[in-house]
């Protein structure tokens, strides 16, 4: 491999700012320094330079790249109209070829705002496959559904699964307990939804309300099948004992949930701008990550997104650094490291730390070459070294 330099206004990781003015010293996809451009002391080598933040890419620990054919669609006035008018259409009406295009644009877009991991909800193994065969890494989970006179079914179709491929129990209004036990003893990587909205309390804990009727509607409903006891939180971190899961969203969570989450392998998938879009108001991660919480962030589907050019992570920095709410630091170490780890992969792979890099994403230019100026712009990342081939051997 060939050596090469590369300099910027700054180098930074889930660490924060490394150095600013910044250098890297690269062999390949291999980082053989990272500090400022005197500590780095070479000026022989072919080199680059470039006005903005360099960083590692992202991990997008929640994401639907199959929902990618239809671009941003208006909220509803509520979740179940959403989902009678929205994603039950798409489902039922598209192609098996519609579906993997609209996957295939999931994942170029993925790539375009700079992932290199990913925690994926596929509605079938055919889209998990093709999630699994792309360069992107991470887990491609397949979404179950069973509650009441479906739970069996959904049981036996974990069964069915390739041990390839995680599971994702859909939620635990529309999965059984016995599903997610089920999914929970396969040992598999799992994810969920979970504490999304203020109805799923009420179908879980109170048996009523619009997700029952859907459940009804759907003749799922079924009295005699075993229900949830507890709150859903509750149940779901008991049966885990001390295995991991990634919780979608947990948008809603009492103040005894903060040390039960801190104490479980539960790592929470927030994702801003899809609460925002559902109007789910003052999420608690800030909380969350003082008790010592594992939070990544994800995007949901492209569906509730403003950025039809891109599915990134870096927008749901931006949309809570805009906020005030953190610090760019916190942030980065949130769309990063925590994510490799949330998914099973090396995080060193999201770092500058010598070693391998999974690539690197260049932020801001010449007008633009401060973390608050870079968390203020809407322009995207730019790939100055490409992601690392998952077959790539060192």
């Amino acid at each position: 491999m060939t050596r090469k330099l590369i300099y910027c206004d700054a180098i930074a990781d889930f660490r924060g700012i490394i150095a600013s003015p910044g250098a890297l010293l690269l062999d390949g996809h291999l980082i053989v320094a990272a500090g400022t451009p005197s500590e780095i002391g070479v000026t022989e080598l072919p080199h680059e330079r470039v006005h903005g933040f360099v960083i590692p890419p992202f991990a997008n620990v929640h994401s639907h790249l199959d929902l990618s054919g239809v671009g941003n669609c208006l909220p509803e006035e509520s979740f179940v109209s959403w989902f009678e008018n929205t994603i039950s259409p798409i489902r039922k009406k598209s192609s098996q070829e519609e579906i993997h295009a609209a996957t295939a644009k999931g994942i170029e877009l993925a790539i375009a705002g700079g992932t290199a991991m990913v925690g994926d909800i596929a509605n079938t193994v055919s889209v998990a496959k093709q999630v699994r065969e792309s360069v992107l890494r991470g887990v491609s989970f397949v979404e179950v559904f069973g509650v009441g006179n479906y739970e069996q079914l959904a049981i036996a179709a974990i069964d069915a699964i390739p041990t390839e491929f995680g599971i994702s129990p859909h939620a635990p209004y529309s999965c059984g307990l016995e599903v997610f036990q089920k999914v929970f003893q396969s040992g598999r990587p799992a994810a969920t939804h979970l504490a999304e909205m203020p109805e799923e309390f009420d179908a879980v804990m109170r048996r009523e309300g619009p997700l029952v009727a859907l459940s009804k509607k759907i003749g799922a409903w079924n009295e005699e099948v075993k229900h949830w006891d507890n709150h859903p939180i509750d149940s779901i971190v008991e049966q885990l004992e001390q295995r991991k899961l990634i919780a979608a969203h947990l948008n809603y969570i009492e103040d005894r949930h903060l040390e039960q989450l801190a104490n479980s392998n539960l790592t929470v998938a927030y994702c801003p701008r899809a609460s925002a879009y559902f109007g789910h108001e003052n999420h608690r991660y800030q909380e969350m990550l003082a008790h010592g919480v594992s939070v990544a962030l994800g995007t949901d589907s492209l569906i509730c997104l403003d950025t039809p050019d891109r599915i990134s992570v870096l927008d749901e920095m931006r949309f809570l650094y805009q906020q005030g709410s953190a610090d760019f630091s916190v942030l980065l170490n949130m769309a990063t490291v925590q994510g490799a780890k949330a998914l099973g992969e090396d995080p060193s792979l999201l770092t500058l730390e010598k070693g391998r890099v999974a690539g690197l994403l260049l932020l801001g230019s010449e007008a633009k070459t401060t973390s608050d100026q870079i968390m203020q712009s809407s322009d995207p990342p730019a790939w100055i070294l490409p992601l690392l081939s998952k077959k790539q051997v060192f």
